[in-house]
């Protein structure tokens, strides 16, 4: 397959690699079967037989290095004993669901949730079973505690899901006559962002927000219902803001009692590298909506807020079939479980320095390497024109030729970022493997081009 060509489609159905003749074949297996839609689109299309730690072993007997943890999902990494064997022990004999029951594995996996979480405002937990279904039970919850207001303020460009009002609230523009859009910060703070004098210009660099917030209330009054925004914008591109920004609304929406969301689909558990996104900006959202890494890759999802919201719902209006189900809940203990027993959340921290470093040695030594950004262990490596051929282009080859490496990444965000999002469990040589993977695909593709 010829990734340096721009089709109208980035690949051919079904999508075929030289040398791999058993993927191919379920390749095209799943073409025949699987509508088109289903997949999100990358270069390789890798068919996995089986996974541990944080590699994968393709049909074709390769082994790759997992850069994308699923999709921040398998933050203890793949097949982690730890927790297959507390999943095991929790789910011994229990149904797989418990919809016109009480399962005590739920009553559990609340409770310690709820205590895991040890925040004041966070007092009861509504499941879903994904991140978007999560994210519509938080509004919801909103809407019905406070039925007098209607207006939806999301950050422009987050991602919350495909699905009713969390698809809404997604990207720049929406169906829904009730949302509104701010700015978040983007390409215009990414320097003065990490710089230690940073809190100093922030009055300064705040304003343009602030007075989008104030006409949102001259237009709107006492009808602005909630905002909802992700700690960083993922999908879009990994984008980081400054704490000062995220820390602005939440107290922006203290002062004007304006219910605050925040989305940690993708950064709770770690990722950002302290527990839940909320500590390490040093905020204060009235619900916060858990997914991906919640259960460590078994479908389940939380929203957890205020108990005066998440008791606004009545009986069976927050329910659907598998939320809460006891293998859902079983999941979550078992990777609290892990967390509360083994330093996952530091090696985090202690990873991301080598990280960091090492991606931002890779933007300085290739031209096709524009920017780097991220924190934890979430980064986005923005590829560059290079040679007459766009970022589009560039990114794509890169996850092909990282491929070939031996390096598993996802489909580019936003079309020309590499997300760099490993297992948190992460050793320091696994990660410097990983990273010298990606320089050797680097270079060999750069001599292609």
């Amino acid at each position: 397959m010829d990734v340096l060509s721009k089709p109208k489609r980035p690949q051919p159905r079904p999508v075929r690699l030289e040398g791999e003749p058993v993927a191919n074949r379920y390749r095209e297996r799943l073409d025949r079967h699987v509508a088109f839609g289903h997949k999100t689109y990358t270069p390789t299309q890798l068919v996995v037989r089986r996974a541990e730690g944080c590699w994968l072993e393709s049909v074709e007997g390769q082994r790759l290095l997992d850069f994308s943890s699923g999709v921040l999902v398998a933050n203890l990494g793949h097949n982690h004993p730890g927790f297959e064997a507390a999943y095991a022990r929790y789910t011994d004999g229990v149904p797989r669901n418990c919809y016109n029951a009480i399962s005590p594995l739920e009553v559990e996996a609340a409770e310690r949730l709820v205590c895991n979480l040890n925040h004041p405002k966070l007092q009861k937990v509504l499941w879903a079973d994904s991140g978007s279904a999560g994210i519509i039970k938080a509004i919801w919850a909103a809407q019905r505690a406070r039925p007098e207001k209607h207006i939806l303020i999301a950050t422009r460009h987050g991602f919350h899901g495909k699905k009713g009002l969390a698809g809404d609230v997604t990207g720049d523009w929406s169906p829904n006559p009730n949302v509104r859009f701010i700015s978040f910060p983007m390409y215009e703070v990414r320097d003065v962002s990490l710089l230690p004098s940073a809190e100093a210009g922030k009055d300064r660099l705040l304003g343009p927000y602030a007075q989008e917030l104030e006409q949102l209330k001259v237009e709107h009054g006492d009808d602005l219902l909630l905002l909802i925004t992700e700690p960083y914008l993922g999908a879009a591109g990994s984008f980081h803001p400054p704490k000062w920004y995220l820390q602005f609304l939440s107290k922006w929406c203290a002062e004007n009692d304006v219910i605050f969301i925040l989305d940690e689909v993708q950064s709770c558990h770690g990722r950002t590298g302290r527990m839940y996104a909320y500590q390490t900006y040093g905020i204060d959202p009235d619900i916060v909506v858990l997914g991906k890494g919640l259960g460590n890759g078994e479908p389940v999802a939380a929203a957890v807020g205020r108990a005066d919201l998440m008791d606004s719902l009545d009986y069976g209006e927050g329910s659907d079939t598998y939320s809460g189900n006891p293998h859902a809940c079983a999941a979550v203990l078992a990777a609290l479980d892990i967390y509360e027993s083994e330093p996952v959340v530091e090696n985090c921290r202690a990873m991301s320095r080598v990280l960091q470093e090492g991606l931002s040695q890779l933007r300085d030594d290739f031209p096709c390497v524009a920017h780097v950004r991220g924190e934890g262990l979430v980064w986005g490596m923005e590829m560059a024109d290079y040679r007459g051929l766009p970022a589009e282009v560039v990114a794509n080859a890169t996850v092909l030729e990282c491929y070939r490496h031996g390096l598993h990444l996802l489909g580019p965000l936003s079309k020309k970022v590499l997300r760099i999002s490993p297992p948190l469990v992460i050793t320091e040589d696994e990660l410097r493997e990983g990273l010298n993977r990606m320089r050797q695909a680097l270079t060999a593709l750069t001599k292609r081009l």
